[in-house]
């Protein structure tokens, strides 16, 4: 499994949250640049990235939509979001805007062992 970057994992995170639950749900890229505030280019480039990594399917003017292992991936990332969100905010009591802004910082760069550790604590903590 090939490492994405924060921003093209922050795009494929996007794209799963705008789409439906099936395969089959079409984000227009116009959606995705406003809901990242970033240009339709930009968003252009980035949904390329994506579709040449073999993460998203790319019509040229229908938009994307999530192949199974981009939903897959973008699944890992939207949990390992919300389990370091939880932490924060259950755990270390942060203010839960505070929170989730750093969640989505520290969720590109925890090693695997910090985030299995991390989701042994909140298991057992319950």
């Amino acid at each position: 499994m090939e490492k994405l970057s924060p921003a093209m994992e922050d795009y494929l995170k996007n794209i799963c949250l705008l789409s439906g639950p099936g395969a089959e749900d079409i984000v227009h890229v116009s959606e995705l640049a406003l809901r990242m505030g970033v240009s339709k280019a930009c968003a252009s480039r980035a949904t390329n990235t994506l579709s040449e990594k073999g993460l998203i399917w790319k019509s040229k003017y229908q938009g994307v939509s999530l192949n199974s292992e981009g939903r897959e991936r973008a699944g890992a990332l939207l949990r390992r979001h919300s389990t370091l969100r939880r932490f924060f905010s259950e755990i270390l009591r942060v203010d839960p805007a505070v929170a989730d802004k750093d969640a989505c910082k520290v969720e590109h760069s925890l090693s695997a062992e910090s985030y299995r550790s991390i989701c042994d604590y909140l298991e057992n903590a319950r």
